[in-house]
């Protein structure tokens, strides 16, 4: 990796451009999918992309490539300046810092148990579809998957390093009867702290409690989103709080700086490296160091995400979230809160419990309305006590209400991260009043 961003950066220094960066990472990933309790596939992958970021006279350009042939390094780069020279010059144009940084790959938090696991994966799989038998899930469906991934930097102005991750990732869906199912999350950056028995046992007991669900009748209604349902929405308000979207104007959180967006029970950061997170580096995208950012602290908003051009327009410095085009997260943690599970569901007076959503989707992104479609797993609570599995609803609101009317958050936190949740995510279960909730098919 090193040597295949030498020969990019120094043809572009040839070419005579003022930045360059050139950013390879490679990427292993082994999975073990399985549907109807039998595993049907086996794959190892192992990809390697090249990322090459070129700037000259205010104009600027990126591009990727997956082929290391060192003479279509060559050409990409020569046509990716050819494309370059052809733009219009950007009046926010920052350039790369002029001094040179030295990257070492972190060794804590990287547990090279994931990077050995093989044949263990079948095993896993079994083990959290045993799990959701026992308790209800007569068939499951899902995914196992291994990933540990290195990156390697280097810059025109000689900042160089390495870092890597791993982390091992559960998804399984169960079924009790063809429209009664439930959904189970493990993820881990230690294989000591995966656990796809307890995976499957959610799994499981979900799909048995959603036997003989109703559709809910529409109303305002308390509502207490698991870690899985809350981390879907608070991933949201990590890519709101990119300053280049709130620039574009396609965010709610334009002109909220130092304003209340939030109860004050709520917290939130960005980590490009912690422990047990999943994901992030210690440099980004521009060879900056990452560091921790509060987003929002008790409920006023406290930063915006950056990279070079967006803190050069906004008169910031740089938080170490490029993407050089667009800032965004790493590893988002939402604060704990003093409430266990239980004693938020005993305060619940009429209220329902969601433990999986799909398809969020927006009416609105400069407001932040929203709809989004509990799936495997929503309950009716009346009077602290869970009386009924719901099926078709739709919860309709904004991101900034339904945080801003967060009543109680838990002690316990999960990390999250599947195909609703792109950004990692430390999250508690989150207790919201009034929020709106309808039949899906009106």
């Amino acid at each position: 990796m090193g040597a295949l961003n030498e020969l990019a950066v120094s043809t572009a220094k040839r070419l005579g451009v003022d930045d360059a960066v050139a950013l390879t990472s490679q990427g292993n990933e082994r999975m073990v999918r399985f549907a109807n309790n039998s595993l049907t596939v086996t794959k190892n992958t192992k990809e390697t992309e090249l990322y090459v970021y070129l700037g000259k006279d205010r104009r600027r350009i990126v591009a990727a490539t997956s082929n290391p042939d060192e003479s279509s390094v060559r050409t990409f780069i020569e046509k990716l300046f050819d494309s370059l020279q052809s733009l219009p010059k950007g009046s926010d144009y920052a350039s790369l810092p002029e001094k040179a940084r030295h990257y070492k790959p972190r060794e804590e938090g990287y547990d090279r148990k994931i990077e050995a696991v093989g044949t263990e994966l079948s095993e896993l799989a079994g083990e959290a579809i045993e799990s959701a038998r026992k308790n209800g899930g007569e068939r499951s469906a899902g995914a196992v998957v291994a990933s540990f991934t290195t990156s390697s930097i280097l810059t025109s102005s000689g900042t160089s390093g390495r870092d890597r991750g791993a982390s091992i990732t559960l998804n399984i869906r169960s079924f009790s009867q063809n429209d009664a199912s439930g959904h189970g999350l493990s993820c881990a950056s230690k294989l000591s702290g995966f656990d796809p028995a307890e995976a499957g046992k959610r799994a499981g007991e979900n799909a048995k409690k959603m036997v003989d669900a109703k559709e809910p009748e529409a109303g305002d209604y308390e509502v207490l989103m698991s870690p899985t349902v809350a981390s879907n929405l608070v991933d949201l308000i990590g890519g709101f709080s990119s300053a280049f979207s709130v620039d574009a104007g396609i965010s709610y959180l334009v002109d909220k700086l130092g304003k209340k967006v939030a109860s004050e029970s709520f917290n939130l950061s960005d980590h490009g490296r912690m422990n047990g997170a999943l994901d992030g580096r210690v440099f980004d995208d521009e060879g900056l160091p990452t560091r921790t950012t509060p987003i929002i602290r008790e409920g006023v908003l406290e930063n915006y995400l950056h990279n070079l051009t967006t803190a050069k327009k906004s008169g910031k410095v740089s938080t170490g979230n490029a993407g050089t085009i667009s800032p965004h997260p790493w590893n988002l943690e939402v604060g704990k809160g003093d409430s266990s599970y239980d004693e938020m569901v005993k305060s619940m007076k009429r209220g329902v419990i969601l433990t999986c959503n799909w398809y969020t989707r927006f009416k609105n992104y400069r407001t932040g309305e929203f709809s989004t479609v509990p799936r495997d797993g929503a309950y009716l609570v009346e009077d602290g006590r869970i009386t009924q599995g719901l099926k078709g609803l739709r919860v309709s609101d904004s991101l900034e209400r339904i945080f801003s009317s967060t009543r109680l958050i838990s002690k316990n936190r999960e990390w999250i991260e599947w195909w609703e949740v792109d950004t990692p995510t430390l999250c508690p279960w989150v207790l919201v009043d009034g929020v709106k909730i309808t039949r899906a098919y009106e």
